[in-house]
């Protein structure tokens, strides 16, 4: 069954292309909240019109609409703001593609652009506020600095980490105190290619190994890519947990995000600034995600964001 999920993410990771980037934005972001509504009104606009006219699914041409009616309405109105720069523009136009390759691909491996009532995405989040997630960890180096960071600037955050990189990290795990722990699985497996008795392991060799490290975990679960169907948020349901996705995707994987510093934190700005409230995903096993996260923690204050728990 591992090569079916293998095949899966290697289908999803071909499909998607080059992730959507805006390069220079975080140098040079709004400098006030009423410069930031204004920008987040023109992309708002832009992409409810580019997703429109690339066409989809039609559950997919009904949320982007939705959300982007509140957006606008809670942007009010800003007719002496600029248009969108080119790099504005072609952003607005690879990230539509983007999200209509992956609400394509829903029928075939499911992610984070659909889910359930049963799940926390982050559009339910008020206006403005956002959370802070990191994925995959503990990594030595990249997890502590993260933290000294979220410190520094007193935001809280949420670590989704795997069992298997806790055993590793054994006594020299980071000092979690203060922020909120929660299970990512074990190993990272794509959840719907497993057997019923190792979907079950995923989630119980995680507390177990949780417990043996000291932590105790937050009631909350990512699926690893995303990937999961009813089995999985049943077995959830039952055993307590909600399933927690995002709807603010770093891409701080991504090679070609790692090319260009501030890469990552300019696409991380832009999707706030359309998506205007959500969770953001980024990952602290990336060598690159320290320097980028320490890039877009000062802006946060000045465009009127909140970071929430």
């Amino acid at each position: 069954m591992r090569w079916v999920s293998v095949l899966l993410l290697l289908l999803t990771l071909t499909c998607a292309g080059e992730p959507a980037h805006w390069d220079g934005l975080i140098e040079h972001a709004p400098s006030t909240k009423e410069q930031a509504d204004g920008l987040s009104a023109r992309l708002n606009q832009a992409y409810a019109a580019e997703v429109q006219r690339l066409g989809g699914p039609p559950w997919w041409l009904d949320s982007v609409r939705s959300h982007c009616q509140e957006n606008l309405k809670a942007a009010g109105e800003h007719s002496e703001a600029p248009p969108l720069s080119q790099a504005g523009r072609r952003f607005i136009a690879d990230y539509a593609l983007e999200q209509q390759r992956l609400a394509r691909l829903q029928g075939r491996y499911p992610s984070e652009i659909r889910w359930t009532r049963e799940e926390t995405v982050g559009w339910e989040m008020p206006d403005r506020s956002f959370q802070l997630t990191f994925d995959d960890g503990p990594k030595a180096g990249i997890s502590q600095a993260i933290l000294a960071s979220l410190r520094q600037y007193r935001y809280p955050a949420t670590f989704f980490v795997l069992g298997k990189r806790l055993a590793e990290a054994g006594d020299k795990r980071p000092d979690y105190s203060g922020f909120v722990v929660a299970s990512h699985s074990h190993d990272h497996a794509n959840l719907v290619q497993l057997s019923p008795a190792d979907l079950s392991a995923e989630f119980s060799h995680t507390e177990k190994q949780a417990q043996r490290s000291g932590l105790k975990l937050a009631r909350l679960f990512r699926a690893p890519y995303g990937s999961r169907a009813q089995r999985e948020l049943t077995l959830m349901k039952k055993l307590g947990l909600r399933s927690t996705l995002w709807n603010v995707d770093s891409q701080d994987w991504q090679a070609d995000m790692q090319t260009r510093p501030g890469r990552i934190a300019s696409r991380t700005l832009a999707l706030m600034l359309l998506h205007r409230h959500g969770i953001v995903l980024m990952h602290d096993v990336q060598p690159q995600t320290p320097a980028e996260l320490a890039r877009l923690l000062p802006v946060i204050p000045r465009l009127g964001f909140r970071i929430s728990p």
